[in-house]
């Protein structure tokens, strides 16, 4: 008889959790918490462990049923960085030939020049034009 009560001992005990059922009322106070939280939707969840996707099924639910349920606080309050923003400037070398009748223009002479700030552009006026182009959109934020 030791034996059967040793082996007995070692069975593995299955454990069931009962999930807890929530009413419409309960869902709706929930989800109004949640998106008057100033916290986005997994934030406030993860904080009150309830599961984001239990969290959305309450919100379709919800909404199905005629319930007015407010968007997400993280959809509604996007404000842009106030640091610039990095805009990449490819520069390519081609081989562009220049204009044979450059005498009405002296050397280092610039139609147009650009300043932002301690930044000065010179631009010439045999430019070429898809550089231009590109200058110029780079330039389309700044201005």
């Amino acid at each position: 008889m030791e034996n059967v009560g040793k082996w007995i001992t070692s069975i593995p005990m299955e454990v069931t959790i009962m999930r807890r059922s929530y009413t419409k009322q309960e869902k709706f106070d929930y989800v109004m918490e949640c998106r008057s939280s100033g916290l986005s939707d997994y934030q406030w969840c993860k904080k009150n462990n309830i599961s984001p996707s239990t969290f959305y099924n309450w919100t379709q639910q919800l909404k199905k049923s005629g319930c007015c349920v407010p968007e997400p606080a993280d959809k509604d309050t996007y404000c842009p960085s106030a640091k610039q923003d990095i805009v990449p400037l490819e520069i390519v070398d081609e081989n562009i030939p220049m204009p044979t009748n450059t005498s009405a223009f002296p050397i280092n002479s610039s139609a147009v020049e650009i300043k932002i700030g301690q930044a000065t552009i010179a631009i010439s006026n045999d430019i070429n034009p898809a550089l231009l182009s590109q200058i110029m959109s780079c330039l389309g934020g700044c201005l």
